[in-house]
């Protein structure tokens, strides 16, 4: 057992002690604490060999990768040779493939794979810093670092591990996987899904920030995918030309997105509500310039029919009396304010070719990302949505965005 102490020694382990020798109770206390699946291989590891009892009290990961068979069996052999050898640690986490700040985490951290892991110096200094203080949150803390450096890299991994999101279950892959995409493609730049990012990521961001960036650009690739050339074909009101202002309606993908980042509004937003036939949206515009995004739905106390819900000028301030006269001159021009509502909503699904075209550079840069779904449906898309909704709620994130 002085072996060990001497290994902590060399690398200087604030965990250490002098001489590890637990009794047995301590011991099985110890053994509980990893998780069931690999508990009673852990128990037979500790039981078989003291120096592995002193392993699993001082790097209970290594002794997780071990009762595991994570890697290869003659990986797993030399380690134990090398713990029984009296090794150091570092000799012992480089066999078995393991960051030597992992030491620093309780058992409990460890419930599966870990997969590849960040190695560089670099991000093992940092994340020394950001190690979680609860035994209960260490477990999603790790996977979603460890995700954070899979999906996009070292520094998206650093910034979740030093976010206070871990306290309920969650499935990793699953609730950062819409976050992990936009915070990639935010650095892809001449992709298809760069050009749909408004506010990129950045290591300092703040998280409320990114969440809502992510959201906005999920939303956009929601509004490419499902608003295609020729999805609507009826735009409900005609466009018109009124005392000197010209209202053109907003029907295709690239026109919502152009009036979204002329006017700076949240035009690009309304993916859902236009599939789903609750509004229509006009660009206003006087002498050729974009002065106010017109929306257009029903009348809130007067079923059947159609008048202007939100009118906004740039950054969604309010727009002119004068403009407001105009868009309502023009309203009372059209020949029909009816409009009954359809029984049966027109079919726009998500476009499968258009999400693996977007896909494809992230998938060709994150080994496959399987994390992101391979064949696209509603259902499918919903479950990304809902991951940043189960961020933002973790978050206490407020934005009219979530509700």
């Amino acid at each position: 057992m002085r072996s060990i102490s001497k290994s902590l020694d060399a690398v200087r382990d604030p965990m250490r002690k002098a001489n590890i020798r637990a009794s047995e109770p301590e011991l099985d206390a110890v053994v509980r604490r990893f998780h069931p699946a690999v508990r009673a291989a852990v128990r037979r590891l500790v039981y078989t060999s003291s120096r592995v009892a002193d392993l699993a009290i001082v790097f209970p990961g290594a002794v997780f990768a071990i009762a595991a068979r994570l890697g290869p069996a003659v990986r797993r052999r030399k380690a134990l040779d090398l713990i029984e050898g009296g090794a150091l640690l570092k000799d012992v986490a480089r066999t078995l493939e393991l960051p030597l700040w992992l030491r620093r985490l309780p058992p409990e951290a460890f419930r599966r794979d870990p997969g590849a892991m960040p190695q560089s110096d670099a991000f093992a200094r940092r994340i020394a810093n950001l190690l979680p203080r609860e035994t209960g949150t260490s477990a999603l803390w790790l996977e979603s670092v460890l995700f954070g450096a899979r999906a996009a890299d070292e520094y998206f991994a650093l910034w979740l591990a030093g976010q206070d999101l871990y306290h309920d279950p969650a499935d990793a892959d699953q609730m950062l996987a819409a976050l992990a995409a936009y915070a990639w493609y935010s650095g892809a730049t001449g992709t298809l899904g760069h050009s749909l990012v408004v506010v990129p990521w950045r290591p300092e961001m703040a998280f409320d920030t990114a969440v809502c960036a992510a959201k906005s650009w999920l939303n956009r690739v929601r509004l490419m995918l499902q608003i295609r050339p020729g999805t609507i074909s009826d735009s409900w009101l005609a466009a018109g030309e009124i005392n000197g202002y010209t209202l053109e309606p907003l029907v295709e993908c690239a026109q919502i997105l152009a009036e979204a980042q002329a006017m700076h509004n949240c035009a690009d937003q309304y993916a859902e509500r236009l599939a789903r036939e609750r509004c229509r949206l006009f660009s206003m515009r006087r002498r050729g310039q974009r002065v106010a995004t017109v929306e257009v739905g029903p009348h809130a106390r007067e079923p059947g029919m159609l008048t202007i819900t939100q009118l906004k000028a740039r950054h969604n301030m309010p727009a002119s009396s004068e403009t407001w006269q105009a868009a309502y001159t023009w309203l009372a021009s059209q020949k029909d304010l009816r409009r009954i509502p359809a029984l049966v909503l027109p079919e726009r699904p998500l476009s499968v070719e258009a999400w693996e075209s977007l896909m494809l550079p992230y998938r060709l840069a994150r080994r496959g990302a399987p994390w992101m779904p391979e064949t696209l449906s509603a259902t499918s898309f919903t479950a990304l949505d809902a991951g940043l909704a189960d961020l933002a709620r973790r978050g206490g994130v407020s934005s009219w965005l979530f509700t």
